[in-house]
């Protein structure tokens, strides 16, 4: 099925703006993803600080630790000598249980400042994960260790112990309390409503502000952050168990334990965040978009005025083209029988010329004069409109008396309806007599043998209408949008500049004409003009009359 024009403008307009909503719905979605990533980006600074003064507490306690590993009395094994330096190292170094083992892991030497019962001497590390890497000639960080409750928790720094030619001869191992821990990162780089826990390689909770609840529920808060040990950094949102929150888990790993540093925010804070984030260089955007939209309306604007002036200009161009085309037609008509007779009378130079020639050659003459007296009234009318009441069913008794002569020559009937009272417009007398006496022509001229022509005052859109309808045959529509041009018309004789004239005084007087025609009915004409509010200052017409010639 063929779509109408009027459908497929429609059906392009809504395409258009379909698309346009898509369009600006993806950019703002893409805005706000740019925000939350951008509020991602700043927890991940802060957590990112937090992770490496982690890093740094075991970096300078490991590094402590290689220099004490290094010296002679301990890559001797000397136990006197060593257990001084152990001791020295514990006061500087804050160490807590600082023991040297054997590779076999046995104890050689410890300090043990936690009471005896916290610790247990005869403990075989041979199968310690951390052990071996210490083994291996590696520093290493073990994993946290629980011996009895979680607030004695600890983890053990241990450095490898080489002798002269480079092999394992012992391990250094220092026991660090979880609480030191804790207090070693900093949280003052963590935004209100977040906090920081940190959990070791296996899953273990090593820090965190509800430690307590978190170890009675290790195994669903393990299932909950496992995912966090797959990959060293990320972001992912879990219902935490402890409050039924959801909650934005960001977490990066550390240097020397491939641990977790996690920071945790609210989902709710986090989108208040990318909200007040968004509105603060949203209210920037706005001005900008609307400093565009204003810079492009002045440019359309001034666009569509030059548009608008070159329309007038060539439309100027156009009526000067009908004008001259007009006026030369209608001037040359009668300049040729002129022409001829002349011509004529000087062939016959020896006679005197007709009467009935020179008749003819005035007659030319007044048709050029009345041509170009009607073209000055349309060009620019002969003065401007002097404003004042006007008893228009007067006016129209008037012109009704002055057309009985055309109307007895075509047995026509002309009746006339007028009101008692709203007969009074404001307007220039002359020149409304003027449009009406040419309408009635018209419509007289339009009016087969006996036929009718009615006048009727009424109101319409709060203004005077005055109509003139006539029984004719009526104006085709594609005749009816040309009426008013200059020099077209349907007359044999006619000019087409009487209408025109009218079209332009009833445009100055605040007015307009408008034409409804039926094809063998009949035409109406309808002048609205601007009515006067008071009308009994002035004399009336007999109320409700017909008048017929």
């Amino acid at each position: 099925m063929l779509l109408s024009p009027r459908s497929k403008s429609k059906s392009a307009a809504v395409t258009i703006i379909t698309t346009l909503v898509a369009v600006v719905s993806a950019l703002i979605i893409n805005y706000f993803h740019y925000q939350y990533r951008s509020v991602i980006a700043s927890e991940k600074e802060g957590l990112t600080i937090a992770a490496n003064y982690l890093d740094m507490y075991f970096n300078s306690r490991l590094t402590g630790l290689k220099f004490l590993a290094a010296s002679n009395s301990v890559k001797k094994l000397d136990i006197d000598k060593a257990r001084h330096e152990l001791y020295i190292a514990s006061n500087v170094l804050g160490f807590r249980n600082l023991v040297l083992y054997d590779p076999q892991g046995k104890e050689i030497i410890g300090l043990l400042t936690t009471p005896a019962n916290s610790y247990n001497r005869n403990n075989v590390l041979i199968n310690d994960k951390s052990f071996q890497t210490a083994l291996e000639g590696r520093s290493v960080v073990s994993d946290i260790i629980i011996e009895e409750n979680i607030a004695d928790a600890y983890v053990s720094l241990r450095v490898p112990v080489l002798d002269d030619k480079g092999n394992v001869a012992a391990i250094l191992s220092a026991r660090v309390p979880t609480s030191d821990i804790a207090a070693g990162v900093p949280r003052d780089y963590i935004r209100e409503r977040g906090y920081v826990f940190i959990m070791d390689s296996n899953g273990n909770i090593v820090d965190h502000p509800r430690l307590v609840d978190v170890y009675n529920e290790h195994s669903v808060f393990k299932e909950q952050i496992s995912n966090m040990l797959s990959d060293k950094a990320g972001a992912v949102v879990i219902k935490s168990f402890l409050d039924n929150v959801d909650k934005l888990f960001i977490y990066t790993d550390t240097v020397y334990n491939n641990w977790r540093v996690v920071v945790a925010v609210p989902v709710n804070i986090v989108y208040g965040r990318v909200l007040v984030k968004s509105l603060d260089e949203g209210g920037n955007i706005l001005f900008f978009i609307l400093c565009l939209a204003l810079v492009y309306g002045v440019w359309r604007q001034n666009r569509q005025h030059e548009h608008e002036r070159e329309q007038l200009r060539l439309e100027r161009m156009t009526c000067v083209n009908q004008l001259a085309a007009g006026i030369a037609h209608e001037i040359r008509n009668p300049l040729t029988s002129i022409k001829g007779f002349i011509q004529l009378m000087a062939r016959r130079n020896d006679r005197p010329p007709r009467p009935e020639h020179l008749e003819i050659i005035v007659a030319e003459i007044g048709r050029i004069d009345n041509l170009i007296s009607e073209f000055q009234m349309l060009a620019r009318p002969p003065k401007e409109p002097v404003f004042e009441k006007v008893n228009m069913c007067k006016l129209l008794q008037d012109i009704a008396f002055l057309m009985e002569g055309q109307l007895h020559d075509k047995h026509a009937e002309l009746d006339i309806k007028l009101p008692t009272l709203g007969c009074v417009a404001f307007g220039d007398v002359s020149q409304l007599k003027q449009v009406f006496i040419n309408l009635l022509k018209n419509a007289v001229e339009a009016v087969p043998d006996k036929g009718k022509v009615v006048v009727a005052i009424g109101r319409q859109q709060g203004m005077m209408a005055i109509t003139v309808e006539d029984n004719g045959n009526g104006i085709p529509q594609e005749i009816i949008d040309k009426l008013g041009t200059p020099f077209f018309t349907t007359k044999e004789n006619g000019t087409g500049l009487g209408l025109s004239v009218c079209y332009s005084i009833v445009q100055s007087h605040g007015g307009k004409i408008s034409v409804s025609s039926q094809t063998s009915q009949g035409t109406t004409f309808t002048v609205l003009l601007p009515a006067a509010v008071d009308d009994s200052v002035l004399p009336t017409v007999d109320h409700q009359c017909t008048f017929s010639v």
